[in-house]
């Protein structure tokens, strides 16, 4: 039988823990705050640290309030629900300036925290595991730490429509008496009546079956249906989007998160921009007017080629695209072509052979967008040993109640 413990957890750590300590070891305490004591029982261990979850809290935080999510702390997804929701935007300050601070690093003291005034229902895309249980079909997510599937009947940070969909779906599956279902993604246009969707079956590639996509689609006459691509308008922008390609989650907030991006870049007309980790071209695409030529490097080649046609689409014709892995194609490109870059890696950062081809290339600007502290502000570091300077930051808080967070960095070129 696990012994509980009590512990008084008192910094936050980037995962949505709490560090305590215990005979003078940190423990990673769940679904605590700062300051507060709890009985917390042992999980296990990650990274030779401590794993504990609260299961008792004893002297509560002021900022601790009642989650909003009747599968809170069962489910994967959110971790900060019990918290007010300016305290969460603190908290996330805190796990950025520690990253920063772990690699020699000062976070601006001026940078702001820019969250949502509502933080429910902003999700435009889900990503749902099924499993079948008495030959019935539930929808739901991953539990914390595990590959066990907990079914979910609502999400409130999901888009109201996503949550609509799930039984429709439910019931168009078990009508067709598919037994081989093993993922769903929906996708909803924010400002459109469009529902983009597709399946994974066991065995076979994603795709939509159109026998089922019509079953859907009578059961959600106010919605329509889509198997291919949605579109998604941004400042006046159409782009079009698959279910294979990126999307900001948070359309709301991206519209934040962009204009902090093009606010930092200051884009002039005599400048080409360097558009790294492109995806469909929507950051590049959204400046394009203003800077005299555009270059997106884009590992995926789907999203490649969206990004070609969005240019198309939008009449954008000092865009051109380049598909590869970014240290690949930037080996190839020529220095000082290019004064400003932009680049908004995936979780895993910059190689650091991309790193020092971006040092090589010099651009005077460099706009980072990340939504990992770790490794931005690992990547940070290099390029300021590399000779550039930290003039700015901003962190967007594109995921309430989760422990994920996006920060911004401005950096240029020392003289």
């Amino acid at each position: 039988m696990t012994t509980s413990v009590v512990l008084r957890p008192q910094r936050p750590a980037h995962g949505g823990t709490v560090v305590a300590h215990r005979d003078g070891h940190p423990v990673l305490v769940a679904y605590a705050m700062p300051g507060e004591l709890v009985e917390a029982e042992p999980t296990g261990r990650r990274g030779g640290l401590e794993l504990a979850r609260t299961v008792r809290v004893l002297e509560p935080s002021p900022d601790r309030v009642t989650p909003s999510c009747p599968h809170f702390g069962e489910c994967g997804g959110c971790q900060w629900q019990h918290a007010r929701y300016r305290r969460q935007l603190e908290l996330k300050r805190q796990v950025v300036d520690d990253a920063w601070r772990g690699v020699g690093l000062r976070l601006p003291a001026d940078t702001p925290v820019l969250g949502m005034e509502d933080p429910w229902r902003y999700r435009i895309r889900g990503e749902f595991e099924a499993r079948y249980r008495g030959g019935r079909l539930e929808l739901g997510f991953h539990r914390p730490r595990s590959h066990t599937v907990l079914p979910v009947r609502t999400c409130p940070i999901h888009d109201e429509r996503i949550e609509r969909a799930l039984p429709a779906f439910r019931q168009a599956v078990e009508e067709r008496g598919l037994r081989d279902l093993q993922s769903l993604r929906l996708t909803v246009e924010p400002t459109g009546p469009g529902l983009l969707w597709c399946a994974q079956r066991r065995g076979s590639r994603p795709d939509a079956d159109p026998v089922l996509g019509a079953r859907v689609a009578e059961l959600l006459p106010d919605l329509v249906l889509l198997d291919d691509s949605m579109s998604l308008e941004v400042f006046g922008l159409t782009f079009r989007v698959r279910s294979d390609t990126f999307v900001q989650t948070n359309y709301r907030q991206m519209l934040v998160l962009y204009r902090v991006v093009v606010d930092m870049l200051q884009p002039e007309p005599r400048d080409a921009l360097l558009d790294l980790y492109a995806g469909i071209g929507t950051i590049g695409l959204v400046v394009a007017g203003q800077v005299g030529s555009v270059t997106a490097v884009e590992e995926n080649p789907v999203a490649a080629r969206l990004s070609v046609l969005n240019a198309r689409i939008n009449g954008v014709d000092n865009f051109k695209a380049l598909p590869g892995r970014a240290e690949d194609v930037l080996r190839r490109l020529r220095t000082g072509r290019h004064r400003t870059a932009v680049l908004d890696p995936p979780r895993a950062g910059c190689d650091a052979v991309a790193i020092a081809e971006l040092l090589r290339l010099a651009p005077d600007r460099l706009v980072y967008v990340s939504c990992e502290p770790s490794t931005q502000a690992r990547d940070v570091a290099l390029l300021v040993r590399g000779g550039y300077r930290v003039r700015r930051a901003a962190i967007v808080d594109m995921f309430p109640h989760t422990y994920h967070v996006e920060s911004v960095a401005l950096l240029e070129r020392a003289a």
